[in-house]
């Protein structure tokens, strides 16, 4: 595949002052343009996904030879845009979205995902963006379970119809997500949408994950000399069948800030900070105190009423590169700390943190495309978690930041390899975690959705306690790209998961074939 280096810089820093849009939020599209994106003098900032790209941009299509086909139709539904209409002042384009599969563990398993992409620009500056789904499947036992423990929530997905405990556990359920973008000037760009971003480097994001279901937001980025700057607005959910049906869900607002700088040629620091407000007792989730786009949230909080109070989060992410080969990347996650109790190392329950540390190495051993990624990832018990339940991180019934939730120590290590069309992706995923034990009332601070003032353990704490599990995940999977406009593929692989506790020990190979277009990231791995 060959990606020219000033392309990349082009598709990234986005200077010509076009319709923008996001580029998919998906970790196997990503993976074909990080090599050149992390190259010594190229200052992207590329801790801030889904990245905004011209609508001219072309450099992944243009890394594919064409299929050839002398109909117009084939040629477009492997190649372009399925149906496309292009003018100087408007542009607009439809495309089919489908994830068709058949499994087998220990019984047979299907996907049956079909959808549709609309987008287009309208004049230089607008673009707008929305797909669909509709999608019936059959999982494997251990998503099941965690589906009808978890509010019905698909993981990343939304919530299936509330079948009696999903008959035959068939899951139905829609999904839909869309934006509309707005270049105000080459510094300043907006978008109004309902969807998923994801801060940091890694795998994972111990800051802000695209691990949860979709969300109203609205975004403002900030692009000056070497500096990126994100404000975030986010309306959030909070589910809990165990309330009457006027409570089920509560709404939750969220304001973000996310600095990128490059300093230097090789090094970059990322500083992020966030609050999250439930309903007080009048039913009002909004505050205009937290809208200021310049702003330290604590001394907000310590101003305004204690109802008003929020959970605040601050976090730090890095990337040095080694070489224009090889990158260190990280990041700290401060939710709550007591520095007297750091130094005694007494375990408080209230020093709530998090962290990642982890490296990329392209073209290993010479080996052109073939690709490593280890990274290693923690986070204290009761981190994320909040003494008012609705305020904890997490939205429709999931972490915003990591699968596990709190409470877990994890490596991640991915190897890539691709050649032509061919991808070739190698997983493993070695975790312990912690978990409450059935019948013992302690809050051992894994569970994010507890209010952290249960049942807690003052001293003495220590990450996986509790329930502690151990799992290990190998995923491998072959595929070969047919359109990379939608990231459409044919893919066939295998999955394998141990797991086991104190209490119950789990085994489980799964095979699959799938024909999808790949552009988004669900995450099963936990």
């Amino acid at each position: 595949m060959k990606i020219h280096f000033a392309l990349i810089s082009c598709l990234m820093l986005s200077i010509l002052i076009k319709a923008q849009t996001n580029a998919p939020l998906n970790h196997s599209y990503y993976s074909y343009l990080e090599k050149d994106m992390h190259d010594i003098g190229v200052f992207n900032h590329t801790s801030l996904k889904p990245f905004l790209i011209s609508l001219d941009d072309t450099a992944f299509y243009r890394s594919f030879k064409p299929i050839k086909s002398n109909k117009s139709f084939i040629y477009s539904f492997l190649n372009g845009n399925l149906l496309e209409v292009k003018d100087s002042d408007f542009n607009f384009s439809i495309n089919p979205l489908f994830h068709f599969e058949l499994g087998q563990d220990n019984k047979k398993r299907f996907v049956n995902s079909r959808g549709i992409e609309v987008k287009g620009r309208i004049g230089q500056k607008l673009y707008f963006y929305s797909t669909f789904h509709e999608n019936q499947m059959t999982l494997s036992d251990y998503i099941n379970s965690y589906v009808k423990s978890n509010e019905n929530v698909v993981p990343g997905q939304g919530m299936a119809k509330y079948y009696p405990l999903m008959e035959n556990d068939i899951l139905d359920f829609y999904y839909a997500n869309g934006y509309v973008n707005y270049d105000i000037n080459k510094f300043f760009d907006v978008q109004l949408g309902h969807g998923k971003h994801f801060l940091g480097d890694g795998y994972r994001s111990m800051l802000l994950s695209d691990n949860s279901f979709n969300y109203p937001y609205f975004k403002i980025t900030t692009d000056v000399w070497k500096i990126k700057y994100v404000n975030l607005y986010s309306f959030y959910q909070d589910i809990d069948f165990r309330f009457g049906v006027d409570d089920i869900s509560k709404y939750k607002f969220s304001a973000t800030h996310y600095l990128s700088a490059n300093l230097g040629r090789r090094l970059n620091i990322g500083l992020f900070e966030s609050v999250i407000l439930s309903e007080d007792s009048l039913g009002s989730v909004f505050d205009i105190n937290y809208v200021n786009p310049i702003i330290f949230y604590r001394p907000v909080e310590y101003s305004i009423s204690y109802s008003r109070l929020g959970n605040s989060l601050m976090g730090l992410s890095f990337k040095y590169k080694l070489s224009s080969l090889s990158h260190l990347y990280g990041q700290i996650l401060l939710d709550e700390f007591r520095l007297k109790d750091i130094l005694d190392h007494n375990g408080s329950w209230l020093n709530k943190y998090g962290g990642q540390i982890g490296l990329k190495y392209f073209d290993v051993f010479g080996f052109k495309n073939f690709n490593i990624q280890s990274e290693l990832n923690f986070a204290q018990p009761y981190t994320y978690s909040h003494f008012n339940p609705t305020k904890n991180y997490a939205h429709f019934a999931q972490p915003l930041a990591h699968p596990l939730g709190a409470s877990f120590l994890e490596n991640v290590s991915i190897l890539r390899y691709f050649k032509d069309r061919w991808v070739v992706n190698l997983k493993l995923i070695f975790s312990k975690h912690g978990a409450e034990i059935s019948g013992d009332s302690t809050n051992y601070g894994s569970d994010i959705f507890q209010s952290y003032y249960n049942n807690n353990i003052e001293f003495g704490n220590y990450i996986a306690q509790g329930n502690t599990t151990r799992s290990k995940h190998v995923d491998f999977r072959v595929g070969y790209i047919i359109n990379p406009r939608t990231n459409m593929k044919l893919e066939v692989g295998i999955n394998s998961r141990d797991s086991k506790s104190f209490t119950s020990a789990e085994k489980l190979k799964y095979f699959f074939f799938s024909f999808k277009t790949d552009l988004q990231n669900f995450y099963y791995d936990f």
